[in-house]
């Protein structure tokens, strides 16, 4: 009787669960999305601070937050290594602070910082 409980309570146990590379693969996802939606905003920004050539990895999104409830209002930081072809470290550590208040999404905010390589811990490729 106990092993057929407990056979029992197994497959309830993985029969309700989802895969959490399901749910990564999800999320992955909409990151995705979401920084193809600003990725021209962005290209221009670059484009005016660095000018021609300029080329980035690791872009990723490093905080989303929704700013009112009931609305589709939010604030998110997005952060790239940008760099030159051919070019010897430093790198250049860009974070975008958007916002859609207006219901645009545009750059409130953009700082730089000098880094040492062209990669961040949360380099991945897009999806």
């Amino acid at each position: 009787m106990k092993k057929k409980i407990m056979i029992l309570f197994v497959f309830l146990l993985f029969s309700n669960s989802k895969p959490t590379y399901a749910v990564t693969a999800q999320n992955e996802v909409l990151e995705d999305a979401v920084l193809s939606i600003l990725f021209p905003t962005i290209n221009k920004e670059l484009f005016k601070m660095f000018g021609p050539g300029e080329k980035y990895n690791c872009a990723a999104i490093t905080n989303i937050k929704k700013k009112y409830n009931g609305t589709y209002v939010f604030g998110a930081t997005i952060q790239l290594v940008a760099y030159k072809p051919q070019q010897n470290p430093p790198y250049t550590l860009v974070k975008f602070n958007f916002s859609n208040d207006d219901g645009v999404w545009s750059i409130k905010s953009v700082t730089k910082e000098p880094i040492q390589t062209k990669t961040t811990n949360l380099c991945r490729p897009p999806v």
